[in-house]
């Protein structure tokens, strides 16, 4: 047989770049939002150092998977491979961003502490990922998954929803109005070309622009973080004090690192339903593994791991090229500065509704792999988190976005639920009327505000009046253009 050249780079490789980097980048551009923002952690360590060590993990990673697939394509005389998709996790990204560095920041007030915290967590997770890969078979034949589902269930209820979601109400014209956008594309199944995380952050940023709340300050300023940068070892994550601070977080980082194997193990096994059973599982998730360990020690806490979504990217026959356009991206802005440029572009209530979706997507997942005969262990695994979570936070104006939601909260919670029952349904006049009715209820005070009306502690929140006015003749217009309206079956 004739040995068929295995291209480089090729037409469709180039969607599939795209296509990961921002899946990725979004994530990464959350975490600066989150350093920056709530840390207040110089620049200096995010693009100088953060940024160059996360470029060497891609380089690594993807570069590593590359040549991996190439390998394989080659060995099988195959040049229309298509190569499993990887990149940055948002799992144990922001699970390191809140469950380990906050609560190091917040006892210590001490960001720099917080963040080699995070890196040597991010270290230790990548040790744990190489072993997984060769353990957590086994793991899985000890450990009930009601109880491994709860616990997880438990982080993503805290750290990423409850968490995130008082940044996102302590601007609800940006924030709540950037969730609504993601979750109508992703519980409305509505079709894009683009990532809905991107979509979501350009038109939250867009409202944020148009309404003041940002300024050209930050841009001006994040122009003096261009310039040329390189990685270099951050050896300070040794220090005993950062490694005291690590140890309390060991179950955390080893519970959520084996999930991201078990993940990993999942994307493999979506690429051997299309048929591909000839792929493997070990080799690619050490090489994860090796990533996170490589970038760890070079200032980089963010995670890296196998992505799902392989079967789309074989249909748009994309080969293994795509792995190697993904390192050129990330290089660009990494190295750069230019990250710090795009940044100043976005506010922190506009990326927090991703970690939303991430928290609610893991939440949700415990349900869909276990027993339903489980799901009272589940729940029961679950709150010990969530109950640290509440104690730690228990101090007045710790939450104080949750305030927002403290005045008619039942009526809140109802009329939120039926909102996202009608995102899912695709229902946008129902959704347009139950946006209008809570509209009309925080005009006479009953939610949103201290006191109803005609009382002295009557003070609606001007923010939800705004974003409710929006959704509701957004969701009207919807309506009318007959939006991504799907055939529903008649019950």
């Amino acid at each position: 047989m004739e040995k068929a050249r295995i291209p480089f780079f090729k037409k469709a490789d180039l969607d599939a770049s795209i296509g990961v980097f921002f899946d990725g980048f979004s994530k990464v551009i959350v975490a600066i939002a989150i350093l920056a923002g709530t840390f207040g952690l110089d620049s200096g360590t995010i693009f100088g150092t953060m940024m160059p060590g996360m470029v060497l993990t891609v380089v690594v990673l993807n570069g590593g998977l590359w040549l991996y697939y190439r390998g394989i394509a080659a060995k099988r005389n195959d040049p229309n491979l298509t190569a499993i998709p990887a990149g940055l996790q948002a799992g144990r990204m922001f699970i390191w961003l809140y469950s380990i560095m906050l609560p190091v920041f917040l006892s210590t007030g001490n960001a720099e502490l917080a963040f080699k915290t995070g890196v040597l967590a991010h270290l230790v997770g990548g040790i744990v990922f190489i072993i997984g890969a060769f353990v957590v078979p086994l793991v899985l034949k000890i450990v009930p998954a009601g109880a491994l589902f709860g616990s997880l269930a438990g982080g993503a209820m805290a750290f990423l929803i409850m968490q995130s979601m008082n940044g996102v109400l302590k601007m609800p014209l940006v924030g709540w109005l950037s969730l609504i956008v993601l979750f109508v594309i992703y519980l409305g199944k509505v079709e894009t070309k683009l990532p809905a995380a991107l979509i979501a952050i350009v038109i939250g940023s867009a409202v944020a622009w148009i309404s003041g709340v940002m300024g050209f300050g930050a841009v001006q300023e994040s122009l003096s973080s261009l310039s040329f940068y390189i990685p270099h070892p951050t050896l300070g994550i040794f220090d005993g004090e950062v490694v005291s601070s690590m140890i309390p977080f060991l179950p955390i980082i080893i519970v959520f690192s084996l999930n991201e194997v078990i993940t990993g193990i999942q994307a493999v096994e979506q690429a051997r339903e299309c048929g591909d059973t000839f792929f493997t599982n070990t080799k690619p998730l050490v090489l994860c593994g090796l990533a996170s360990v490589v970038g760890a020690c070079f200032g980089n806490p963010l995670a890296v791991g196998l992505y799902w979504g392989y079967p789309g990217w074989k249909k748009m026959e994309s080969g293994t090229g795509y792995h190697l356009g993904i390192v050129v991206l990330y290089a660009l802005v990494g190295l750069t500065g230019l990250s710090a440029i795009i940044n100043a572009f976005i506010p922190e209530a506009v990326v927090l509704p991703i970690l939303v979706f991430v928290g609610i997507s893991s939440y949700s997942q415990a349900f869909e792999v276990v027993d339903r005969k489980y799901f009272p262990a589940v729940i029961m695994a679950s709150l010990p988190v969530v109950m640290d979570f509440i104690v730690d936070n228990m101090r007045e104006g710790a939450l104080p976005g949750f305030m927002a939601f403290d005045p008619g909260s039942a009526f809140v919670g109802l009329l939120v639920g039926c909102v996202f029952v009608f995102i899912i349904d695709n229902n946008w006049k129902n959704a347009s009327i139950t946006n209008l009715a809570a509209l009309g209820l925080t005009g006479i005070g009953m939610i949103h505000s201290p006191g109803i009306l005609g009382t002295e502690t009557y003070a609606p929140d001007m923010g939800f009046v705004q974003v409710y006015v929006v959704l509701t003749i957004a969701f009207f217009v919807m309506h009318v253009m007959k939006f991504n309206r799907k055939e529903r079956k008649t019950q």
